[in-house]
């Protein structure tokens, strides 16, 4: 999907991956810019790992950087080449292993945004008009800096959007506190969750009633969840009341377990934790988390103490590419008061007065180019999309001219959603979250118009697949409406 995306837009383009060919692997880099609507790559650069603080060893990297010479070559390339440009796009083509967590936006310093590419379509759609936002945090007992880093993100983000607003703070025990005491008045729209309302909120989603979550139960390991970071998972369900959020914001410790990243969460945010006591989720579990809360935007907050800001990066990386909505990565060290990653919320929010996308080097995004269309050098670059090319489009979306779905998706005009989403305050969360997940399948199953048909078992499945998800997509547009 990337290589379309990058093809529709006509986008200047970074692409990096590891070239395995070579023993060791080395960086292989090129830059590739737009000319008449024709690519031409500009230059293209080959480097050893060292070069980029890598090492051909089964072990996690601690610090990551960028060849200067690279760094010097993009600069020239900017200001001669391609000075009309908006933005520059990364894209980490795989094979490319640690690549993700290199600090690409902190060492290129380009004049323009730097984002990268998702490998993902088709671009989510925000649910609702109220700008409401989900932040969770788990920090050690006695940390000092959480508290104060919320209360700063929430009134910058205030500020930031321009419409109506709704905050959601699920923090430990130890933060929620604190944040009250910061907080207190608080505005209406901020809304700090009790800690102590997490355990309820797992027995009665667990089925198991309100008579099991005992101390003594607790104590014992009668009563704990059957996964690392179920409690948390229920407490937002419970604490948002089945809405849908647009956002979701995570500020988690993240380590590595051998050579996978992991982020660190107190298994209960109603005790206190620590670094000996704490449970462990993957990024795969907060993308899930985000799809269940409907979040098109998922950001990921590296606390200042971070164990490992390299496992948090290629958390982040690794998530973004698989989203079709916005995915951010966020240093808290060089961001302490949130004032960049509000500035992308108020971005990402305020579509009616489009702004420049933050360029800030605490943090680093995956991008649909829809987002930056208003400052794109093309408008709408390539020839129209024909009748052909964009054959049974999902309702509300853009196929990209040349990808083509199989035969039995349809849509019928009561399974469009689009003016619902647009005009209601707020959406249930099932419907966001039935939503993300047919998009998700529809992808899965488009292809380029260039690639052959597919034939025997594979045409019979796909087709069947769609007929699926288009009986699916009707069903929910039937439910969701208001009556």
């Amino acid at each position: 999907m990337a290589i379309q995306i990058i093809e529709k837009w006509h986008l200047a383009v970074l692409r990096a991956q590891l070239d395995l060919s070579y023993t060791p692997p080395i960086v292989a880099t090129e830059l590739v810019g737009y000319f008449g609507g024709t690519p031409r790559r500009l230059w293209a650069l080959r480097y050893p790992l060292d070069e980029f603080g890598l090492a051909q060893s089964a072990s996690p990297p601690r610090e990551l950087t960028l060849p200067a010479d690279l760094r010097d070559h993009v600069a020239a390339s900017l200001e001669a080449e391609l000075e009309d440009e908006t933005a520059l796009w990364l894209r980490l083509a795989p094979p490319y292993g640690y690549l993700g967590a290199v600090p690409w936006e902190r060492s290129l310093r380009a004049h323009v945004p730097l984002l990268r590419v998702p490998d993902r379509l088709p671009v989510a759609a925000d649910p609702g008009q109220v700008w409401s936002v989900a932040i969770g945090v788990s920090a050690p007992e006695g940390t000092d800096w959480a508290a104060p880093y919320v209360a700063d993100l929430a009134g910058r983000i205030a500020i930031q959007v321009a419409g109506p607003l709704d905050v959601h703070v699920f923090a430990d025990a130890g933060t929620a506190a604190r944040l009250r005491q910061l907080t207190e008045p608080g505005p209406e729209w901020l809304h700090v969750h009790e800690p102590s309302a997490a355990r309820l909120a797992w027995a009665d989603r667990s089925g198991r009633g309100q008579e099991r979550v005992r101390r003594r139960d607790w104590e014992s390991g009668q009563a704990e969840p059957g996964s690392p970071g179920r409690i948390w998972t229920d407490w937002l369900a419970a604490g948002l009341a089945g809405q849908a959020v647009r956002a979701l914001h995570v500020v988690l410790d993240a380590t590595w377990d051998s050579d996978r990243p992991m982020l660190a969460l107190a298994p209960d945010p109603s005790e206190p934790s620590s670094t000996r006591n704490c449970a462990f989720v993957t990024g795969d579990d907060v993308r899930l988390l985000a799809d269940a809360v409907g979040a098109a935007t998922l950001s990921f907050g590296a606390p200042p103490d971070v164990s490992s800001d390299v496992a948090m990066r290629v958390v982040a990386d690794a998530v973004g590419q698989q989203r079709p909505g916005t995915t951010v990565y966020s240093s808290i060290r060089l961001d302490r008061h949130g004032a960049a990653l509000a500035d992308m919320h108020g971005f990402l929010a305020d579509e009616r007065f489009p702004r420049q996308v933050p360029t800030s080097t605490s943090l680093f995004a995956y991008l649909q180019p829809e987002k930056m269309q208003p400052r794109l050098a093309e408008e709408w670059p390539g020839p129209p999309p024909t009748a052909e090319s964009t054959r049974a489009a999902p309702a509300g979306e853009d196929l990209l001219p040349a990808t083509v779905l199989p035969e039995g998706y349809q849509v019928a005009p009561e399974a469009d959603l689009s003016d619902y989403y647009a005009s209601a305050q707020t959406v249930p969360s099932w419907v966001a979250t039935s939503e993300r997940y047919i998009g998700s399948q529809l992808a899965s199953l488009s292809r380029p118009a260039s690639a052959p048909e597919p034939v025997g078992d594979k045409q019979a499945y796909e087709q069947g697949a769609a007929e699926a998800l288009s009986e699916l997509q009707q069903m929910v547009a039937r439910h969701a409406r208001p009556k």
